[in-house]
């Protein structure tokens, strides 16, 4: 009884780490400035993104990267549903960020984890808009071919610092191409896989006391 409730519970595990759907073009991009777009920042070219789809599983986004040379102007990072054409819902917003180049890309994570819709698409987008104060300050981002993923694509809007133009303006969708990004998902376990984990784990404390029985004995 010991082997086949451990074996239960490691099954379940397994089952959901098959379902995670993490995406990257990391290993398309060559990570040189020859290979990137621009520009990105204050005054007018605020938002730079990558749309996403998710598949019939729903996921947990932990985190996503994307690949930047250096900024002195402030941005947030963000999530928004994603309509096909402009952000329907903003559903996760990061505090002002602003960083320091170590090289030429810098590698900037953001760690969301929030959950995201089954055949749903969603935009990850970094933006300096709302927070812009006068500051003149662009960059580049590292870019890959249009094939790199094709679940999604690069996207950007000129908005300045009008924060309602994410969900009340067209984005730009056609220059093609993909960021250089890669995004972490995990599947979210259905209430049934709980049930299911907590009665292995359940059989596994069964299989313990008995042991612990025939022991003391």
């Amino acid at each position: 009884m010991k082997i086949p409730a451990l074996g239960f519970a490691l099954a379940l595990t397994f089952a959901s780490a098959a379902n995670a759907a993490n995406i990257s073009t990391l290993d398309q991009w060559d990570g040189t400035i020859d290979s990137s777009v621009s520009p990105f920042g204050t005054p007018d070219t605020a938002t730079y993104g990558q749309t996403i789809s998710i598949g019939d599983v729903a996921q947990v986004l932990q985190s996503f990267t994307f690949n930047l040379t250096a900024l002195d102007a402030a941005f947030t990072v963000e999530v928004g549903t994603w309509t096909g054409s402009r952000v329907g819902e903003i559903v996760y917003q990061s505090d002002p960020f602003s960083f320091s180049a170590q090289s030429e890309f810098t590698a900037i994570t953001a760690s969301p984890d929030i959950t995201l819709n089954a055949n749903s698409q969603y935009v990850l987008y970094f933006t300096t808009s709302g927070i812009q104060n006068n500051q003149e300050s662009t960059n580049a981002w590292g870019l890959t071919a249009d094939s790199a993923y094709t679940g999604g694509t690069f996207v950007y809007l000129n908005n300045g610092n009008d924060r309602s133009r994410l969900t009340g303006s067209p984005w730009v969708t056609t220059l093609g191409g993909d960021l250089a990004f890669s995004a972490n998902l995990a599947a979210v376990p259905e209430p049934a896989t709980y049930g299911m984990l907590l009665a292995g784990l359940g059989l596994i404390g069964i299989a313990a006391r008995r042991r612990k029985v025939v022991y003391a004995a």
